[in-house]
């Protein structure tokens, strides 16, 4: 799966995902790109209208899997994945469970 066929196939499930440029890493086996992640609603006293994250394409489904692994063992991100794609936002919310919806939805197709 590609980057912005991830992000195509969650955005057909309502989410408000956008591919951002792509970033720098040193390992030659994945593609990294910056994400945000719009909010639903604008929120009383809240600053922020969206949430900003990564999502990492591997070359094989191991190399996401060893990835998810390591983000989940921190405690500040949310991490999602489905085949060989990882998404890692720096926070949560209502937007976060829908994204987590719709990557259900795709694993099951």
């Amino acid at each position: 799966m590609t980057a912005q066929e991830f992000v195509d196939g969650v955005n057909e499930e309502g989410v408000k995902l956008r591919l951002g440029e792509p970033l720098l890493t040193d390992d030659s086996s994945k593609e990294l790109f910056a994400v945000e992640l719009e909010q639903v609603a604008e929120l009383p006293g809240s600053d922020r209208g969206s949430i900003g994250g990564s999502l990492s394409v591997s070359d094989e489904s191991d190399g996401a899997e060893d990835e998810l692994s390591s983000c989940s063992a921190s405690a500040d991100l949310l991490c999602y994945r489905v085949a060989n794609i990882v998404v890692v936002l720096e926070g949560g919310g209502i937007e976060a469970q829908q994204l987590g919806v719709a990557v259900e939805r795709l694993s099951e197709d």
